[in-house]
C-alpha cells in the first residue's frame, strides 16, 4: 500500500483519530509546502493558518466519518504555502485502521487544475480555473459582474445573482468599460477574453474555506 502511496498522481495523507497528521506522500506535502518530517503530529490549522475559522468544521466532518465509518468529499480552498495565491482541492477522506487497530482517517487530495470554465466559453482554448485575480484594475464586485458577463448571463439575471439593482449593475458595467477604454459591454468581455481572464472565479462565487460536498 505504501508503494502505492508513494507512486500515485495525487496527494495521499493519513491522520490519526485526533485529527492529526501522521502520514503524506511527497506530493500531499509538496501541496501543504512541508517537508515530511515536518507533517507528523500537526493538523490543518497548523499547516494552513489562514484555515484557522474552518478548523471547527473539518474537525465535525473528522468526528463524523470515524464515528459513521462512511466517506466525505470535500472541496478546500486555500492559500497553502502562504504564498498569497488560492488552491483549490478535492479532497475524499475515508475511514481507515492503523497497524496498531486504531482508527484514523485517509485522505485523497486532488488539485482541481482540470477543470475549466473556459471548456464552456472557449472549447478552443482550455485553461485550468484560477482563484486569484489576474489584474487589480477591476474590484472584487466588478469581477463578479465580468465572470457572468463572460458567461452570457442576462443583465437580469445578474443583478438577482449579485443581489443589486439594475442600476447598481449598469454602474458597474459603466466603469468597467470605463477602465479598459471600451465603448460597450461586448467590446469589454471580447477585451477580457483576449486578456485570458475568463477563467478566474472571485470569492463570492467560490467562498474561501472548506466545504462539505457530501
Amino acid at each position: 500500500m505504501k508503494f502505492y502511496f508513494e507512486k500515485s498522481l495525487f496527494g495521499w495523507a493519513i491522520k490519526d483519530e485526533n485529527s492529526r497528521y501522521i502520514y503524506g506522500n511527497d506530493l500531499a506535502c509538496h501541496y501543504f509546502r512541508v517537508k515530511r518530517k515536518t507533517l507528523a503530529g500537526r493538523t490543518d490549522a497548523d499547516l494552513i493558518p489562514a484555515s484557522t475559522n474552518a478548523c471547527k468544521y473539518i474537525l465535525q466532518d473528522d468526528r463524523k466519518i470515524l464515528s459513521s465509518h462512511e466517506m466525505s468529499v470535500v472541496l478546500k480552498i486555500f492559500d497553502y504555502g502562504g504564498r498569497g495565491k488560492l488552491n483549490a482541492y478535492w479532497v475524499e477522506k475515508r475511514p481507515w485502521t492503523l497497524p496498531d487497530n486504531s482508527p484514523a482517517i485517509i485522505c485523497n487530495y486532488i488539485e482541481l487544475t482540470n477543470v475549466y470554465l473556459s471548456t464552456f466559453l472557449n472549447p478552443q482554448e482550455r485553461r485550468p480555473l484560477v482563484f486569484t485575480k489576474p489584474s487589480s484594475l477591476f474590484t472584487d464586485r466588478e469581477w463578479e459582474v465580468i465572470l457572468l458577463l463572460l458567461c452570457g448571463v442576462k443583465r437580469k439575471a445578474i443583478a438577482s445573482t449579485l443581489g443589486i439593482s439594475g442600476l447598481t449593475l449598469r454602474n458597474r458595467i459603466a466603469r468597467c468599460c470605463e477602465k479598459t477604454g471600451a465603448v460597450n459591454q461586448s467590446v469589454l468581455t471580447g477585451q477580457c477574453f483576449a486578456n485570458g481572464w475568463d477563467n478566474y472565479v472571485p470569492p463570492f462565487f467560490l467562498q474561501q474555506g472548506y466545504v462539505t460536498l457530501s
